[in-house]
């Protein structure tokens, strides 16, 4: 069977090996005298010449053997009859017989491959093999779809070779088609690359002439996309099954009529089901809400309209809950309603959210009439400006008076006018909503008001196209924050005086010691004047020290007056080390009474700072009186005092006042700066409060640690001056 299958095809050796066979065997019939048919072995070369020759070619073949048999006939026994004539006889008969059935073989297989090229032609994958599963043809298309090549297939068990997976035993199968001598179903191979592909399968079983099986022609159908495609749509109708039990919504779909055929699991959830809803509305709808309900699910019935309505629908446990109903229809092409479509959702939620928005406006009202604060609202679509009650009264309208744009820019100052128009501007044509900023209404009667406003909006958004502007009237709040900042300045000054009180040994010193030069210095000028040949160049430089120690009195007293006196803050370039200096030469004496060590650890190169000058000083004298008394009861150890000063991280200065004293307690160490805040018996804690809010006035801070020995350091850091221009 497989033989005819393939295709023949000649060779020139075959044929070479054909005519040596003949050759050879003539020469035997003819020249040795062997009492036998020889000439039957023609026979070979007829059935030799059928498998590499054509039809014409084995009549030659066939021909030629005749004529030799004969030839060899005579030339070995003459024109006697002999036995040796029926030996021709029955060689020359083998010799037709053989090609006759040759000549039919022939045809067969030629029939057969021209079926053979024909299933080449088809697009699905065929091969036959016999009862025992082995392969014997295998076509061009099974070749594409399996990957295996013809001479790799034929002659290997179907099964083995593609791993089949069947929908039932094998055998089962065989035996179905043996019955109906067909068979079809899906079946599962693995190709050559190691995928499996599903195909549609069709046997086909051929009998031979007695009816018994001996092949089977199996065509098999790719239909893995085909398959894929049914998986990915019984997936998508299970994910929107899902979709719609999942969604926050009761879903129904209903015939025409109003039949329900179809609800989601949320209506089982809510404990509703198919029963309560084809019961009709009646059952499940508050009674207050029912006669409009029922009217427009009626209306709808009639027409095919949809509506919507909001609701009340009964829960399994009696309650009712608000819910959003909404229905549409489909139709078909001739806009007859072929089925209805339903949902209902749950927004009992948003009803209360509702009814507190309600609540909150109103409480948002007398809140605002309470508070004096106004709201306005700006629609940048249309330019609408709409304002509170209490807005119309901070810009001295009646709430009666529609709002303008024109009202509301009379009563802005003309220092400000300005400033509002353009907030005005960009919020209409770019939708900005600008940040907190106050400015100043001049009012009729001369008096100013001043306002802070906020905004709030989205912008240009389709869906909320306004700014909402809250006004609060800052006027009494200005006025206390001027008190305030009065008496902080008060609080500040008097802190600065008390501190030089208890300098006044040290500033007397520092003052008695250029007076008492300037005594000594004008007794021995009088001296060297009165002399009979007066001395005038030492009389000169008598004078000239007197000079000196005058100007040393007076920088002194100039120091202490600008600590004493009142001023507003005035912020100038100043070097650090140089407050340093000038804070020491006050202290000095106080140093040296307390038996303290001062050293000065001040980097030559410090960067200058903005900054008011008495201020700082004052922030530096705290520190160093502090310092000072908490080494006042040390009595075991020296009393050190270091004043360092160095740039700090990315454009800082930093000042540090170190002390060997009894150090802060773990609970004090953050409270320190806080207003009342002592750790003195005699103190009032403001001092280095204070302290704190100078430095923060001057866009730095200030701390304070322990040391893991005895004392403390306190230091605060300050913006250079690049980093205060930039």
């Amino acid at each position: 069977m497989e033989a005819a299958y393939r295709r023949r095809d000649s060779s020139p050796l075959m044929l070479i090996a054909v005519g040596a066979l003949a050759l050879a065997i003539f020469v035997v019939d003819a020249f040795t005298p062997l009492d036998m048919a020889v000439a039957v072995l023609y026979v070979v070369v007829v059935l030799v010449a059928g498998n590499v020759l054509d039809r014409r070619g084995l009549l030659l073949v066939a021909a030629g053997c005749l004529v030799l048999t004969v030839v060899a006939y005579f030339v070995g026994h003459g024109l006697t009859a002999t036995t040796a004539l029926g030996r021709c006889l029955m060689s020359v008969s083998a010799i037709g017989i053989t090609a006759f059935l040759t000549l039919k073989n022939q045809a067969a297989s030629t029939d057969l491959r021209e079926r053979a090229r024909l299933l080449d032609l088809t697009h699905d994958a065929t091969f036959v093999r016999d009862m025992n599963d082995v392969i014997l043809y295998w076509n061009r298309a099974a070749e594409e779809l399996y990957g295996w090549r013809r001479e790799q297939a034929v002659g290997k068990v179907s099964h083995e070779l593609m791993r089949s997976s069947f929908p039932e035993p094998l055998a089962a199968i065989t035996a179905k088609l043996v019955d109906a001598d067909r068979w079809e179903g899906e079946v599962t191979h693995t190709k050559r690359d190691g995928t499996q592909v599903v195909v549609a399968s069709r046997w086909s079983l051929q009998r031979d002439e007695r009816g018994r099986p001996v092949a089977i022609m199996e065509t098999n159908d790719d239909i893995t996309a085909r398959r894929e495609a049914e998986q990915r749509i019984r997936k998508a109708e299970r994910e929107l099954r899902t979709t719609i039990d999942t969604i926050p919504a009761l879903v129904l779909s209903a015939w025409p009529d109003g039949k329900v055929d179809f609800i989601n699991a949320r209506w089982v959830e809510q404990g509703f089901s198919e029963h309560d809803l084809r019961s009709g509305p009646r059952a499940l709808v508050h009674p207050d809400d029912l006669p409009d309900f029922a009217a427009k699910w009626s209306r709808s019935l009639r027409t095919g309209e949809p509506y919507q309505a909001e609701v009340r629908l009964r829960q399994a446990n009696g309650e009712y809950r608000w819910y959003l109903a909404q229905a549409v229809t489909l139709r078909d092409e001739t806009r007859q309603v072929v089925k209805r479509y339903a949902t209902a959702t749950d927004i009992e939620d948003l009803k209360r959210a509702e009814d507190a928005l309600r609540r909150s406006e109103a409480l948002l009202a007398e809140t605002q009439e309470l508070t004096h604060t106004g709201t306005i609202v700006l629609n940048i679509e249309t330019g609408e400006l709409l304002w509170s009650a209490e807005a119309a009264r901070i810009f001295g309208y009646d709430p009666s008076v529609t709002s303008t744009r024109e009202l509301v820019l009379q009563r802005i100052h003309p220092d400000d006018l300005v400033q509002v128009r353009t907030a005005f501007e960009r919020a209409l044509m770019l939708g900005e909503v600008l940040p907190a900023h106050d400015f100043r209404l001049l009012m009729p009667d001369g008096a100013v008001k001043h306002v802070r406003t906020m905004s709030h909006g989205s912008g240009a958004s389709p869906e909320r196209p306004k700014v909402l502007r809250a006004l609060i009237d800052m006027t009494a709040a200005r006025g206390a924050e001027a008190a305030l900042h009065e008496a902080h300045a008060e609080l500040a000054h008097v802190t600065r005086v008390t501190a030089l009180g208890e300098l006044t040994t040290s500033i007397a010193h520092e003052v008695n010691q250029p007076l008492a030069g300037i005594v000594t210095n004008g007794q021995a000028c009088l001296r060297w004047l009165t002399r009979d040949v007066p001395d005038l160049d030492e009389a000169r430089g008598a004078v000239t020290r007197i000079v000196n120690d005058a100007d040393r009195a007076s920088e002194v007293i100039l120091r202490i007056r600008a600590l004493a006196q009142k001023g507003e803050p005035e912020k100038t370039r100043l070097n650090l080390n140089e407050a340093i200096d000038d804070v020491l030469v006050l202290m000095r004496r106080e140093v040296h009474r307390h038996q303290v060590r001062l050293q000065l650890d001040l980097a030559p190169d410090l960067p200058p700072v903005l900054g008011d000058r008495v201020q700082l000083q004052q922030v530096i004298i705290n520190l160093v009186i502090n310092a000072i008394q908490a080494m006042a009861s040390v009595t075991d150890r020296p009393r050190d005092l270091m004043i360092r000063s160095r740039p700090h991280e990315t454009a800082r200065v930093l000042v540090a006042v170190q002390d060997s004293g009894t150090g802060i307690g773990p609970d004090d160490e953050v409270r320190l700066f806080e207003r009342f805040f002592t750790t003195k018996p005699d103190g009032i804690g403001i001092g280095l409060s204070i302290c704190r809010s100078i430095v923060e006035a001057h866009g730095g801070e200030v701390w304070a640690s322990s040391h893991s020995g005895p004392g403390a350091t306190f230091q605060f850091a300050l913006p250079s001056l690049r980093e205060t221009a930039s």
